[in-house]
């Protein structure tokens, strides 16, 4: 990495890491991819600590469709069932490997019915299985014996009971190693030096070296010959010891330089991985987020295994839950015009307004409360307000408002879709002309610098793809940008090139421009989207494209 002279303000790593949306949407199924509370000041998790805070905790064996319990299952099949031993199975409309018929994917872990009887063994040796849902899988990709040794080993499947789907992990400190494989003792020492038992064993090393030489302190030392070394005598010369820090500094990794902070907008994700090996399989910037499949002990410390297959030292992350925040289904206690109150700001004050006298405070309202309008306004000495269902009024410039525009000319009576307003932050799922669901949404930040500038492209698209979880990552686009990476973003909407509308669980800034181009959402709205709309995401599935036979609901994006 070279050298640089601009600093990286801390503040807009939050900012940065609401960017996954500007690289091309992974292949999906082609390829793998007593508890204890949160300690006060420390945000919703702790580091390296392998329970989990309370949201997170275990729960008992979930029922809902798609449940993360291996034997939770519809009743109306009795079996027998496929369970995904490799990291992602295809899902065609025939059986064969046709990418054209491809309908979805199952993960690793996956589980789905199927028919007892295999149909066909062309290019599939172990046979291809009818699914009972429709679709066929290859059985060379699983098992449909769920006592296989393999099954134990597969990742377990997303919980869609919870806020989360997974337990998510965030990298606290730059250079923190994800490995191949769980690492010894030694190998350890060697990829994370800065570790106190590493530079124990460093010391202690050098000591038995000095004993077994017979070199004591004060023994004169052989100059250096590396000409980078600068001049070096021992201090039984006089001679202070002097050596060429640009030099020095220039041949540690980025992760180890005082300064690499400073220049982490250069660093790329190529680089991150050019120190892999048969251990090691990249580094990490701080701010980057992984997928925990597995918590587990090994040589005295916490590791996580990913849902990546990786192994991560717990100690270096922060454990994140995601927001609570949840719009409202409009039809009986709500109706449009709905509004919330949002920002920066912890609650919202109302008024009492009495023809022209001055307002007066009546109640506050916290962040993120569904207000129920009347539609009615007024200005009052330059100042708009909005009247709520009680009689009150707020403030309009305290509050986001549902303003959807017009349904599309074509829609079909009952057919679903999704209007995304950029004025007001603001989101509203409909069935037909019917509004069924409203609620708050960050949508691309706008700038007047071109390569700053993620404003959210309008237009009307299908959904083109769905997944429960992809990860997302990428390289800055900007002087001053980060590359990210964070595994199994949740609840993914694919609508347009790589713009998707999905849930964003490192910010809780619903309502304000916060993402590289993409719709976020709070991960309980998106996950309704993502079960409302279509194509519909079978039982066990992990992902699903649409097509001719069975299209995608539509996202209409507008002022």
């Amino acid at each position: 990495m070279s050298s640089v002279s601009r600093a990286f303000p801390a503040a807009a790593l939050a900012a940065l890491v609401a960017a996954a949306c500007q690289r091309t949407p992974p292949p999906g199924g082609e390829t793998a991819p007593a508890p204890q509370p949160a300690r006060s000041g420390r945000g919703p998790g702790v580091a390296g600590d392998p329970t989990l805070p309370d949201e997170l905790a275990p729960k008992a064996a979930a029922t809902a469709s798609g449940a993360s319990q291996p034997d939770a299952a519809p009743p109306e099949h009795k079996g027998p069932w496929f369970v995904v031993t490799t990291a992602a199975a295809g899902v065609y409309r025939q059986p064969s490997f046709d990418k054209n018929a491809k309908i979805g994917y199952v993960r690793s872990g996956g589980k789905v019915g199927v028919k007892a009887e295999t149909v066909s063994k062309e290019s599939c040796s172990s046979g291809w299985y009818e699914l009972v849902q429709g679709g066929y899988v290859c059985g060379n990709l699983g098992t449909t014996d769920l006592t296989h040794p393999q099954v134990k080993f597969a990742l377990k499947r997303p919980d869609l009971d919870e806020v989360l789907p997974y337990t998510y992990a965030r990298n606290a400190k730059n250079g923190t190693p994800l490995y191949k494989s769980v690492p010894s003792r030694e190998q350890m020492y060697q990829y994370e030096p800065y570790l106190p038992s590493a530079k124990r064993a460093k010391k202690e090393e050098q000591e038995r070296r000095e004993q077994a030489t017979g070199d004591v302190p004060g023994d004169v030392t052989p100059a250096s010959t590396d000409p980078d070394a600068g001049v070096v005598a021992s201090s039984d010369s006089g001679v202070a010891i002097v050596g060429d820090g640009a030099a020095e500094a220039s041949k540690k990794p980025w992760w180890q330089r005082e300064d690499a902070k400073d220049g982490l907008h250069e660093v790329t994700l190529e680089e991150l991985a050019a120190e892999g090996d048969d251990i090691l399989a990249k580094r990490m910037v701080t701010g980057f987020y992984v997928a925990v499949d597995k918590t587990f002990r090994w040589n005295d410390r916490t590791w996580y295994k990913t849902t990546r297959g990786l192994v991560a030292p717990a100690d270096r992350f922060w454990q994140t839950a995601g927001s609570k925040f949840k719009g409202v289904e409009l039809g009986t206690d709500y109706k449009l015009p709905v509004a919330w109150v949002y920002g920066g700001r912890k609650t919202a004050p109302t008024y009492e307004i009495e023809g022209d006298a001055a307002p007066k405070s009546a109640k506050s309202l916290e962040a993120f409360t569904a207000i129920q309008l009347t539609g009615r306004d007024k200005e009052v000495a330059k100042t708009r307000y909005l009247e709520t269902k009680d009689g009150t009024w707020i403030k309009a410039m305290h509050v986001r408002v549902t303003a959807p525009g017009a349904p599309p000319k074509d829609l079909a009576p009952s057919e679903k879709w999704v209007d995304v307003n950029l004025s007001t932050q603001t989101l509203v799922a409909f069935q037909g002309t019917t509004p069924v669901y409203a609620t708050l949404v960050s949508s691309g930040k706008q700038s007047s610098v071109k390569d700053k500038d993620h404003r959210t492209p309008k237009g009307e698209w299908r959904i083109r793809e769905k997944h429960v979880t992809t990860t997302m990552d990428g390289n800055g686009t900007a002087a001053g940008d980060l590359p990210y990476s964070i595994e199994d973003v949740p609840y993914v909407m694919y609508y347009f090139n790589s713009y998707a509308v999905h849930a964003a669980f490192w910010h809780r800034n619903y309502g304000i421009q916060m993402s590289h181009g993409c719709v976020n959402l709070s991960p309980l709205d998106a996950k309704h989207v993502f079960f409302f709309t279509d194509p519909p995401v079978p039982d066990g599935f992990h992902g699903v494209w649409s097509s001719a036979q069975q299209p995608g609901s539509r996202v209409v994006i507008h002022d």
